[in-house]
């Protein structure tokens, strides 16, 4: 069976409309995968808890998360994806957009290994009237 890494990663990115379900996210990735959530500005979290823990705390921070997707490709395992990400804040139900740049990594079975993003957390800071330091804490708990 051949597995479509792209198709899986772009589900994997439906998943966070609306309300996501956690445990279902965290199904995408193997037990040791990776996430990172601001290259290079954070250490890569690793293992499935880890991963699922910090979008958790993400989402103390926000709701309705939309990924709009712009350009996607795939060499082999690896999905890269250029979007925008779009969140409502919960202080004041104020909606904040960022460009990401994503890249996954799956194993053979179709799960995420590794999930690195790249993104201004200067540009995010200024449109949640905070410091570029504490969108850092506001990512990872």
């Amino acid at each position: 069976m051949t597995i479509d890494y792209h198709a899986r990663v772009m589900h994997f990115l439906e998943c966070f409309h609306d309300k996501p379900d956690f445990d279902a996210l965290g199904e995408f990735f193997a037990e040791t995968g990776s996430y990172q959530p601001i290259v290079p500005d954070m250490e890569p979290l690793v293992g499935r808890e880890a991963i699922i823990g910090s979008l958790k705390w993400q989402y103390q921070t926000y709701y309705d998360c939309r990924c709009e997707i712009h350009a996607s490709a795939a060499n082999g395992r690896f999905v890269f994806t250029e979007r925008s990400d779009h969140v409502i804040l919960h202080d004041g139900d104020r909606r904040v957009s960022s460009r990401v740049c994503a890249v996954f990594e799956c194993d053979d079975s179709g799960q995420i290994v590794s999930w690195r993003e790249y993104w201004d957390t200067g540009n995010v800071a200024r449109q949640m009237g905070m410091a570029p330091g504490q969108v850092l804490a506001a990512t990872a708990n």
